[in-house]
């Protein structure tokens, strides 16, 4: 507990510091109002008068007015002067703000031009539109200082807010003062000047309006008051005569010398009202920031006291919570890290849990402490429960698969039996190459429920006594798929052989991703097949020619292949993908995809050393030994020269026999039949659709059988 206190000893000393400061500042508002408000309302006051005065210079004589400009630009200078000093000195320092500070820099920036103006005034070289629009913005400017001020406290800035929209409007009504001291000297306002007086007044109005919502109970009634007072009615009368007919200049509407007399005596009155405002303002201000500093230090000595005690009671009550709860953490991390992960496996081999093996003693002093221990017992004891009745439930339902898959695997032998003797009795092609996708449909079968015995963790159930070529293991894993047509093997290195013991499932390794490689390509588009010798064995590559897959979801089913997980039953639709990871780890074979050049997915499969062996040579073919069993055999066929119209081929038995087939007499020792290897040569593109029955071979793209293929007859 020892960083939480710290940091909360560093937050109190901030936020006292930073309440201090704030505190002090209101304190000292009486120097925000010396050296900001005051100097920049002069200064703003100034440019206002000088405004009005240079609109009417310029709508007159060039000698009119200039004694009394001159004298008014005089006391703006002054101002500015007041300001520049203000600003300079360090007592600013106190009450200034970075927002203050940029909205002065602004200010100051604009007065920096206001020299070049009145040049352009006293030539004659610029319009009143331009001169309008160029003091007003030194006023704006002006009036956007005093919306810096920031007191802390959310009534007394709503009361600021209220009086720079004050500012605001006063400077609407300058305006319109000094647009039209130019339009009357001139004779009468212009279209475009009209049309500005017109939405000045709507506006200021629409805006006094609004403030008056917001002013406190006694600002409003004296401001009610002056609306009722004889010099804003007079001042009234005037806009309204104005807007209903702005006049000729051969017939002015309002004489010039009448309105400077109504605006100015409501300006003024405008004016002592916001200094009235602006000085009750900030003695409330100050009243409130007394009040805050009292409350601060009370606060801030008893948040004192609080922190030291919090410390000392910390520091106590922390030393045997970590004591403690240190030995709850290593309890739960031997608990999952250890003896979690090794339940599954005491379970398989039939040894008795105990949930409380390995729990910490219970001689905790604090009672949170001993209700999370208790707490911690209950869940590890229902953790392994959960997980012995998951192992059960998981190995009951693997004797599931297991039994019903051999139960199929009886029936789907008895199935290629009938289907064998119906093949032989067939009489006509047509017949023969139904029989023919019957068959290669039960192979199909039987690959699935063999599935299901590789997930249950079982042996396929088929083995080999001798090594098998590599060229005839691929060739019965692309029998074994339904699109074995659109599946390319080109020429395969004939010096290596699988070991007879991990055939079957290779066979049933490299069928599944062949399968899946045809069912993610288009119809029209080949899988791609292709072998060599790598450092650490064999590589074999099935490419595909679809869509591919994203990054993430290839390295999901990379992670699945190399780690093997328990099947997930939620998950059917990847079964495939389990059977493969099963096969691959129980022979440390390497299967890991990557994304194909041609924009689909290629899957690698690296034979190690410890399943591949030398392939034998093969001894010429002997005579036919006598046939073991009493059914008879079924004759290959293999290519004849083309017999007439009509006429079927010749067939030669034992003809694509493979040679260790033959050393065994044509059969295995279980009595399964052999079945036709593709034709030599490895293979160089496609299958074509299957033969007619009894028709020749078509070189490479001859039909593989449906059932072992390439010799792979024997089935124990």
């Amino acid at each position: 507990m020892t960083v939480p206190l710290v940091t909360l000893v560093v937050l109190w000393g901030f936020a006292v510091s930073a309440a201090w400061t704030d505190t002090l500042r209101l304190v000292r508002s009486n120097t925000f109002l010396t050296h900001v408000v005051e100097p920049v309302e002069a200064l703003t006051a100034g440019l206002q008068h000088e405004r009005r005065m240079s609109m009417a210079l310029l709508a007159d004589s060039p000698v009119v007015g200039m004694v009394g400009l001159k004298a008014q630009r005089a006391r703006t200078d002054a101002a500015r002067g007041r300001l520049l000093s203000a600003y300079r000195s360090s007592e600013l320092d106190s009450v200034s703000s970075e927002l203050l500070d940029l909205r002065i820099n602004a200010l100051i920036q604009e007065l920096d031009g206001l020299d070049a103006l009145r040049a352009e005034i006293d030539r004659q070289a610029t319009d009143r539109e331009t001169v309008l629009k160029r003091y007003s913005a030194l006023v704006v400017a002006g009036n956007m200082v005093y919306d810096s001020a920031d007191t802390g406290d959310a009534a007394l800035n709503r009361e600021i807010r209220v009086h720079v929209s004050l500012a605001h409007a006063h400077e609407m009504i300058s305006y319109e003062d000094a647009l039209l001291a130019g339009a009357l000297t001139a004779g009468a306002p212009t279209r475009a000047e009209y049309t500005e007086f017109v939405q000045t007044v709507g506006a200021h109005r629409v805006r006094y309006a609004e403030i008056l919502k917001g002013l406190g109970a006694e600002d409003r009634r004296y401001f009610e008051r002056l609306q009722r007072s004889e010099h804003y009615l007079a001042f009234q009368e005037l806009e309204d005569r104005l807007m209903a007919d702005p006049g000729t200049a051969a017939a002015p509407a309002v004489d010039a010398g009448e309105w400077h007399t109504a605006s100015e005596r409501w300006l003024n009155d405008l004016v002592r009202f916001h200094a009235d405002t602006r000085e009750a303002l900030s003695g409330r201000a100050v009243d409130y920031a007394k009040g805050v500093l009292l409350r601060m230090a009370l606060s801030g000595g008893l948040g004192l006291v609080a922190v030291v005690v919090s410390i000392v009671f910390g520091v106590r009550t922390g030393r045997r919570l970590i004591r403690e709860n240190r030995r709850m953490v290593r309890a739960l991390e031997g608990f999952t890290e250890e003896r979690l992960p090794s339940i599954s496996e005491l379970v398989h081999q039939g040894v008795e849990i105990d949930p409380d093996e390995g729990m910490p003693l219970r001689d905790f002093t604090i009672t949170e402490i001993a209700q999370v221990h208790e707490a911690f017992a209950r869940s590890r004891r229902a953790v392994v429960a959960a997980t012995v009745s998951e192992v059960a439930a998981r190995r009951g339902l693997g004797e599931v698969f297991v039994n019903l898959a051999r139960r199929n695997q009886v029936l789907l032998q008895r199935l290629l039996r009938l289907l064998d003797a119906m093949e032989r009795k067939a009489k006509t092609p047509e017949d023969l190459t139904d029989l023919f996708e019957i068959d290669h449909l039960v192979t199909r079968m039987r690959r699935h429920a063999e599935g299901l015995v590789i997930l249950a963790g079982r042996p396929a159930g088929r083995t080999w006594r001798r090594p098998v070529p590599v060229v005839d293991v691929v060739r019965a894993a692309v029998a074994e798929i339904e699109d074995y047509q659109r599946v390319k093997v080109p020429p395969i290195p004939e010096d290596l052989a699988v070991a007879g013991t991990a055939t079957a499932d290779v066979v049933h390794l490299l069928a599944e991703l062949i399968e899946n490689a045809a069912m993610y390509s288009p119809p029209e588009m080949q899988v791609q097949i292709t072998a060599q010798a790598v450092a650490h064995g064999l590589a074999l590559e099935v490419e595909d020619r679809g869509l591919g897959l994203d990054e993430d979801k290839r390295e999901s089913l990379n992670q699945t292949l190399a780690e093997a997980p328990d099947f997930d039953l939620f998950d059917s639709a990847r079964l495939g993908l389990f059977v493969v990871a099963r096969l691959a780890r129980r022979h440390d074979i390497a299967v890991r995809l990557r994304p194909s050049p041609y924009g689909g997915t290629t899957a690698i499969v690296v034979l190690p050393p410890g399943v591949l062996v030398e392939a034998q040579e093969e001894p010429a073919a002997p005579e036919p030994k006598p046939e073991p069993r009493s059914r008879p055999r079924r004759e290959q066929p293999v290519a004849v020269p083309a017999a007439g119209e009509g006429e079927l081929p010749r067939r030669v038995r034992q003809s694509n026999l493979a040679p260790q087939l033959r050393e065994q007499g044509g059969t295995d020792p279980a009595g399964a039949r052999p079945a036709a290897p593709p034709p030599p040569g490895g293979g160089g593109g496609p299958a074509p659709p299957p033969p007619r029955p009894g028709g020749p071979p078509t070189g490479t793209g001859a039909r593989p059988h449906v059932r072992d293929a390439a010799g792979l007859a024997a089935r124990t």
